[in-house]
């Protein structure tokens, strides 16, 4: 069956959302999906019909199963060969049913996500309703959660029918993910979803990609951790792999404790502030990163949230202070400078001169304004001074981007691992041989992820 472009499906799953897009033939757009990544569950106990339905359905087989168990004790040992077999037979569909009527009995548990999870919080009482993210800390901790998840992309967000999937998915996934972590997703994907052809993805080099470029630096702020890989020629550098325990969810509680202590601000809002208050604000483009030499505004920042304006002095200066200085959030971690350097130089000196020239800030936190000109103010001042310089000494800190024939994303950096996700799905998916497809999957099982994928 040849693939078709339209129904390529890119598929990207982080702590904080999800996010997915179908057709590839036009890549110059957003994703067409992006969801949080949360799910509700809720424990629903049979209807007693159910179990009624259940009762009748397995009595007649008991029933008929001893009545021909004591016919077969008066006729000839030939027969009651056949009818022990036959009893044994019997006797297993017994144990079936009792099985599914077990099951039956069991409380059934129903997800929620999306537009259905607002309308079930508000729906049932926090007692009845389990919302958790699947991924914690950059693993999948709900496995049964995290399909859930997936499916309403594929099948509620994104329209695929599952009897007659015809979409290829391109996964992208952490670098730190396990191959058990990939083995159960194939077979998730495969057994679960029906789907034609599937294809791992990490993260860092998808973002390279839509960059266009094939070596760099990626720093990545997450929602969890950070992490800064550095990449040459296509090949992830594992050993110079850098994660801090410092990111989005940090900066957020930090600005939520500048924000309460704005008195005007408390004031002007009226109402108890909370991290989707300073989460909002800090996405709203009022927070700007200062260089040492820029002074701030005094003038205050008009904002509005929930139908309410209100006004925010200096601390939106200071919202993400704590990646330069983790001290601020309590953390003994490098500062994001720090990791930025041990990742360099973990690599061969011959090569870290075009890392340097290549370097991409990505994630939600990379939207504040200045953030990266801070980034390269502080990464310049360990840079030479000398006119004379060495063969590997680094000359300079440059920053890339979506490329400008991207006019939809080029200001957009936090697209560009979508972009580069899609670009790959144009090319592996029209070859058989470049992705695991059924027949690969039918043969070998969750174990070929490991020969036909990154």
């Amino acid at each position: 069956m040849a693939l078709r472009e339209e129904n390529f499906v890119v598929l990207h799953s982080g702590s904080w959302n999800t996010k997915a897009g179908i057709n590839v033939v036009d890549t110059n757009k957003p994703p067409h999906v992006t969801i949080r990544s949360l799910v509700g569950s809720r424990a629903v106990a049979p209807e007693p019909t159910d179990i009624a339905e259940s009762e009748t359905a397995t009595a007649p087989t008991t029933v008929e199963t001893t009545s021909e168990t004591s016919a077969s004790e008066t006729v000839s040992g030939a027969d009651i060969k056949v009818e022990k077999t036959e009893q044994a037979t019997e006797g297993a569909v017994e144990t079936k049913e009792q099985a599914k009527e077990n099951d039956s009995n069991k409380p059934q548990t129903i997800y929620y996500c999306g537009s259905a999870l607002t309308e079930a919080m508000q729906q049932y009482p926090e007692s009845e309703l389990t919302v958790s993210t699947p991924i914690q800390d950059g693993i999948v901790k709900d496995w049964a959660a995290m399909e859930a998840l997936w499916r309403h992309v594929l099948f509620r967000e994104l329209g695929i029918k599952r009897s007659r999937n015809a979409s290829p998915v391109l996964m992208v996934v952490p670098t730190d993910w396990t191959k058990e972590e990939h083995e159960r997703i194939t077979q998730i994907f495969f057994e679960n979803f029906n789907v034609p052809g599937l294809y791992l993805a990490e993260e860092p080099l998808m973002t390279l990609y839509g960059c266009a470029a094939v070596t760099g630096l990626v720093i990545d702020i997450g929602h969890n951790s950070t992490e800064i890989t550095p990449i040459l020629d296509t090949q992830i550098q594992r050993h110079a792999i850098q994660s801090i325990p410092l990111a989005g969810s940090d900066i957020d509680k930090h600005f939520l404790e500048l924000l309460k202590g704005d008195a005007q601000l408390a004031r002007e809002y009226g109402e108890p502030l909370d991290l989707e208050f300073a989460r909002h604000l800090k996405e709203s483009g009022i927070c700007q990163v200062l260089n040492k030499d820029e002074k701030e505004n005094k003038t205050r920042a008009q904002a509005e949230y929930n139908g309410k304006k209100f006004t925010v002095g200096s601390v939106r200066y200071k919202a993400v202070e704590a990646l330069f200085n983790p001290d601020l959030v309590g953390k003994r971690v490098q500062t994001l400078i720090e990791a930025i350097h041990a990742a360099q130089y973990a690599c061969k000196a011959e090569k870290r001169q075009s890392l340097w020239e290549s370097i991409i800030v990505t994630g939600g936190t990379c939207q504040i304004k200045g953030l990266q000109s801070r980034i390269e103010s502080a990464l310049s001042e360990s840079l030479a001074v000398s006119e004379n310089f060495g063969e590997f000494q680094v000359r300079d800190v440059k920053f890339l981007k979506v490329p400008d024939y991207f006019p939809a994303l080029k200001d957009s950096i936090v697209h560009a691992g979508f972009l580069g996700s899609e670009i790959v799905a144009k090319l592996i998916f029209p070859d058989p041989r470049n992705y695991i497809n059924k027949v690969d999957y039918n043969e070998s099982g969750p174990s070929v992820v490991h020969t036909k994928t990154f």
